[in-house]
């Protein structure tokens, strides 16, 4: 959201990537102690406003920011952000007067917890007054068709409709925007046919999709910008052919895709990709895959009948810093090639029984500062502090989680 309002602008002559950039104002902000991290869980991260400093950010947001639940009047020209608070808008109700006088709106928001829009004739409305709008966030809402009239909005860089179970169809008018650069399109299930210009969508760099396809829409392997691919819900994709052009592609998810049987045989091409995450994709065959990525740097692998690891992941022995395997029921041993991972910095084992020790070689792993370990019942017993015969093996770490319970060596202390 900061990239499509222009807020990240690198302060070094080197090129950096804005989710880069976005990261490091997320640091210094931290370090300032604007915020602080409330949960880290490898790709995603979630911060805390302390009270005062949110007290001052509506002190200084009040004349620009507007929640709204249509019901209220007043005099707001000043307005750039909207986010709207309703889910009893239909069809046939007349959008009131003094949103449509919003005319320097770059933001119209749908908070997350809120049922979305249902009626067309505000979207149609909006689409056709805002012509400054920069971020279009409709998650949720029940509309099945998107108007035409969102193709002359040239200044849209973030477009959400995710969680629309209605929809069925984007419109070609949307590959117009040159400048977009997020479209998330998630667990919309009846999502069927795709623009078919897709790939004149030059400056997009996050795309998440859900189709009822059996493969990705035509022309995504010339979105060469692209650097998050999310691959979400899709019930009868077969393949992910074609991938392997997005060679600035950093961080490709792939969830809840129960026939996909591989991926693609030409990743090893895809340079860039520094995180791969795959959950709940039971047919998906890791094994048979010959060469993969070499400079990953996280990997997860969730939900999945995998008994052993690819051996494609030691490619990455001289990368790889985060390690997450959940829910493998049938994974009967981590590898002893894992202790080759000299820059792993976090190991996480959860919900995998079958699971009986660490690897010998895990002392060497120098770097690991992070290890968490549950639902692994074996494996638990043996590393617990007080008597776990692989103890030796994890004392090094800065920060243990057995089951849910802190084992720290030194944060303890």
């Amino acid at each position: 959201m900061w990239m499509a309002q222009g807020f990240l602008h690198s302060s070094t002559r080197n090129e950096q990537d804005f989710e880069e950039i976005g990261l490091d104002y997320m640091r210094q902000l931290c370090s300032r102690s604007f915020f602080h991290i409330e949960e880290d869980d490898f790709f995603c991260m979630r911060f805390k406003m302390h009270d005062l400093i949110h007290d001052l950010a509506i002190l200084v947001a009040q004349v620009e920011y507007l929640s709204v639940n249509f019901h209220q009047s007043g005099s707001f020209d000043r307005v750039r952000h909207l986010s709207i608070y309703t889910k009893d808008l239909s069809d046939n109700e007349e959008v009131p007067d003094f949103i449509l006088q919003l005319g320097k709106v770059r933001t119209i928001l749908i908070p997350e917890e809120k049922v979305g829009i249902t009626g067309r004739s505000f979207i149609k409305k909006c689409i056709s007054r805002f012509k400054y709008l920069r971020l279009l966030n409709l998650r949720s809402s029940t509309f099945d068709e998107l108007p035409s009239s969102i193709g002359n909005l040239s200044h849209l860089r973030y477009v959400d409709l995710s969680y629309n179970c209605h929809i069925k169809r984007v419109p070609d008018c949307i590959c117009k925007l040159q400048h977009l650069q997020t479209l998330l399109l998630s667990h919309c299930e009846e999502l069927e046919k795709f623009p078919k210009d897709i790939g004149n969508l030059i400056s997009l760099r996050y795309l998440a999709l859900t189709t009822k396809k059996t493969c990705l829409p035509t022309g995504i392997d010339r979105l060469t910008s692209l650097r998050i691919l999310h691959v979400v819900a899709c019930r009868n994709l077969l393949s992910l052919e074609g991938l392997p052009r997005l060679t600035h592609l950093k961080m490709f998810i792939i969830e809840e895709c129960p026939v996909l049987r591989s991926l693609p045989h030409n990743m090893k091409y895809s340079t860039a990709l520094e995180t791969l995450i795959i959950s709940d994709c039971e047919k998906l065959d890791l094994l048979s895959l010959e060469e993969c990525v070499r400079g990953l740097r996280s990997f997860w692998i969730l939900k999945s009948k995998l008994k052993n690891f690819p051996l494609w992941l030691k490619e990455c022995a001289s990368t790889l810093q985060n390690i997450c395997i959940a829910n493998c029921q049938n994974l009967i041993a981590l590898p002893e090639w894992l202790q080759s991972f000299k820059l792993l910095e976090k190991l996480v084992i959860e919900n995998c029984p079958q699971v009986p020790a660490l690897p010998e070689g895990m002392h060497c792993l120098t770097t690991l500062r992070e290890l968490k370990i549950s639902g692994c019942p074996r494996l638990m017993e043996r590393c617990n502090r007080h008597g776990g015969i692989d103890w030796f093996k994890i004392a090094h770490v800065t920060k243990i989680m057995i089951g849910g319970v802190n084992n720290n060596t030194f944060g303890g202390l």
